[in-house]
Parts: C-alpha cells; sequence; structure tokens
C-alpha cells in the first residue's frame, strides 16, 4: 500500500487537497472519482513498508542515482529487446538478490503501476527525483514509436557515456578541490590559533608593529571572534543567491553571464552541447519526430539560455523554417553543429551527423577540463603561497626587529 498526495476539483468547482492511501495512481484516481472529486494532481508520498512522514523526514527516502539509473535502463532494454513484457521485466529487475531497498521500494511501485494499466511513462512518473522530465519524455516517445527496446539500448549508452563524462570532470576537479580545501584549512589554523599565541607576545613588548603585522593581526582577530558569524552569514547570502535564481529572468541573465566567462563559459557550452547533440541523435534514429525531439533534449540543458535558444527554434520550425537556419540563428551553439546539422539534413543522416556533433563536443568538454585544470592548479598554489608568505613575513618581522633592537 502506498500514500498519494491529491488535489482534486469538487462538482461545486472547489479545490481540495488532501492525500488517499492505494495500490496504484490508477486505483487512487479511480478512489477519489467514486468521492465525487475529479482528480487534477496525484503523486506517491511514500509505499509502505519503507518509511512513516516523521521517519521521512528524518531520514529522507532516497532517490536513484545517475549511476543506478544507467545500470537500470540497460538490464530493461535487454529484457525488453529478448520480448519480456515491461512489466515482467521490471519485476524481474526488482527480484535481483542483494538489491538496495530504495532501488527495490521504487521498482516494486513502479512494477505495481504498470500491472495496474499505466504505461511506463506515467509509473515513473511518480519518481520525478528519480526519473527526471528527460527520461520521461524519452520513454514517452519510445512508446509512440513502439521501438521500446532500441530507444532503451540507446538511453542507456546515453546514460552511461553521460555518467562517464561527469565522472571524468569530476575526477579532474578532485586534485584542484583537496589542495584548495587544504591550504584553507592551514590558513585557518595558522590565523585563528598560531597567530594569537604570537600576538600576545607582541602586545607585551610595545613596540610598533609593521602595516602588514597590524593587517594580519587584525584579520586574525576578526576570524577567531566573528568566525561562527561570518560562516552563518555566508551560507545565508548562498541561500539568498539560490532564492534569487529561482526566478527565471535572474536565472537567464546569470547563465548569461556564466558563458561569457573566459574558458568555464566554452567549457559548461561543450557539456551541454554534447547532452544536447546526444539526445537528438539517440531520439532521431527512433524516428520521434523533430519537434518533439527538441522538446525532450531541451530538458538535458542546465543552461537557461540554451533552453531559451531550442524554444526560439521549436517556434522557427514551426513557421517552416529548416532545423540547421533556426537553430543557427540563435547564435549560442558551435559553428561545427550547426555544418553537421545541415549536412544531415542535406543527406537524411541526420542522427548520425547529430552523433558526430555529441562526440566533437565530449571531446572538446575533456580538452577544455584538461585545460582548465591546468591553469587552475597553478593559480591556486600561487594564491595560497602568497597568504602562507604574507602570514609567515608579518610573523617574521616584527621579530627580526626585536632581535636587531636587543644586539
Amino acid at each position: 500500500m502506498a500514500r498519494y498526495s491529491f488535489e482534486a476539483f469538487t462538482f461545486a468547482g472547489k479545490t481540495e487537497k488532501g492525500t488517499i492511501e492505494s495500490e496504484s495512481i490508477k486505483q487512487a484516481k479511480q478512489q477519489l472519482v467514486a468521492k465525487n472529486l475529479v482528480p487534477i494532481k496525484v503523486e506517491l508520498e511514500f509505499s509502505e513498508g519503507t518509511q512513516s512522514t516523521w521517519q521521512n523526514f528524518l531520514n529522507p527516502q532516497k532517490s536513484l542515482s545517475p549511476k543506478e539509473i544507467a545500470i537500470i535502463t540497460k538490464q530493461l532494454a535487454l529484457l525488453v529487446k529478448s520480448g519480456i513484457a515491461i512489466d515482467e521485466a521490471v519485476g524481474l529487475i526488482s527480484d535481483e538478490i542483494g538489491l538496495k531497498k530504495h532501488i527495490k521500494s521504487i521498482l516494486e511501485n513502479i512494477v505495481s503501476e504498470l500491472r495496474a494499466g499505466l504505461p511506463l511513462s506515467k509509473a515513473i512518473s511518480a519518481h520525478p527525483k528519480s526519473f527526471g522530465p528527460f527520461y520521461q519524455g524519452v520513454i514517452s516517445a519510445a512508446e509512440q514509436s513502439g521501438k521500446m527496446g532500441q530507444v532503451l539500448t540507446q538511453l542507456a549508452l546515453f546514460l552511461e557515456k553521460r555518467q562517464a563524462l561527469s565522472q571524468k570532470a569530476m575526477g579532474a576537479m578532485i586534485y584542484p578541490m583537496m589542495l584548495a580545501g587544504v591550504s584553507l584549512m592551514v590558513i585557518l589554523f595558522l590565523m585563528t590559533y598560531v597567530v594569537p599565541q604570537i600576538v600576545k607576545v607582541f602586545e607585551s613588548t610595545k613596540q610598533t608593529l609593521p602595516l602588514i603585522t597590524q593587517i594580519v593581526m587584525a584579520v586574525s582577530s576578526f576570524l577567531t571572534n566573528w568566525g561562527l558569524l561570518l560562516l552563518v552569514t555566508l551560507l545565508a547570502l548562498l541561500l539568498l543567491v539560490r532564492k534569487l535564481l529561482s526566478d527565471p529572468k535572474r536565472k537567464l541573465s546569470f547563465d548569461r553571464f556564466c558563458l561569457k566567462i573566459p574558458t568555464i563559459g566554452n567549457l559548461l557550452l561543450a557539456f551541454d552541447t554534447a547532452k544536447f547533440a546526444g539526445t537528438m541523435s539517440m531520439l532521431i534514429e527512433a524516428n520521434v519526430p523533430i519537434l518533439v525531439a527538441l522538446s525532450h533534449a531541451k530538458n538535458t540543458l542546465s543552461n537557461s539560455v540554451l533552453r531559451q535558444a531550442i524554444e526560439q527554434t521549436e517556434i522557427r520550425l514551426k513557421e517552416g523554417s529548416t532545423l540547421f537556419k533556426a537553430l543557427g540563428a540563435q547564435g549560442v551553439f558551435s559553428p561545427i553543429l550547426i555544418y553537421l546539422i545541415r549536412s544531415g539534413e542535406a543527406s537524411g543522416k541526420l542522427a548520425e551527423m547529430f552523433k558526430y556533433g555529441g562526440e566533437n563536443a565530449e571531446l572538446e568538454a575533456e580538452q577544455k577540463t584538461t585545460i582548465f585544470t591546468n591553469l587552475l592548479e597553478p593559480i591556486l598554489i600561487l594564491v595560497m603561497g602568497l597568504l602562507v608568505l604574507g602570514i609567515v613575513m608579518a610573523v617574521k618581522q616584527p621579530i627580526l626587529e626585536m632581535n636587531s633592537g636587543i644586539r
């Protein structure tokens, strides 16, 4: 038994919200209709046997990780291509020994929805944190095209490639992040523990201290007395920025600014281009219409400027423009991708050209990540080295002056 939150209209035209327990979304909707309610939205809250509401607050129910989704999709593709029905295939995966509890719970819920008569795209929509709009859209397109096995296979390969690309990017950033973290901890230790101890010695001598020493002492005193408040303030600022960026206009301006940042902007564009082109190749090869494919591929883009460009492209296509002209007019994607799209439209091999474009963007993303990290490492070392040197000089200079005065 699972609990669903619902929003429904009464026959009097009023809106009613609440929760209902049922075996599936379909049965939940039937129960609402039986109560003279017209369901607008029905969403899964939690499945019985997993967590209560209080437990869910203390220990939030886990969603599937990108790696887990890729593995499940690959298994599902193999089973469907072998002729096994969708509900049986998902059931076989959920019956695997050693499967994690949260994975088993989600898969079992999907099986119950499938056996209640819902299509896979609707069954997974009850778990939006695991299966986002992009995944739901691709599955919906596969159901419409009748090529579920083929699309699932391509989707599994796409998810694996995207996961590998993300891991490469994260792997390249591990060393700079560790370097920055360790350096920051050393500086904080010096400023909050070592410097205050030495300050007591300087205060007892009552000598005139150099400017750099006075600055370091002032910063040390501030961090010692107000460090916790500073941390809370920074966290509050991060939350405020996140709140501000929830506004579409501010998010659009921020994303446009990010694309203009040297090196970083090109890196972000390369990653998004790789995801977009790979998705388009997969959907077009499955005979999904261009407009539908663009709508789904748009959900893979993290930058709102690029998503807006796709929306404008959809409008131009509806007006009768070709894809390469409509997309090229936006001026955001690389000329190489636009040229490949033009060649694909002319030759009838658009899926293949998108595939080449995605592979080219992926290679470019890897190269730019390497360049970025190669630039970042020496900059971090230089900045942290100068900060430590400044602290050491601030402490050393008055000590040398004291020694020269004694002599």
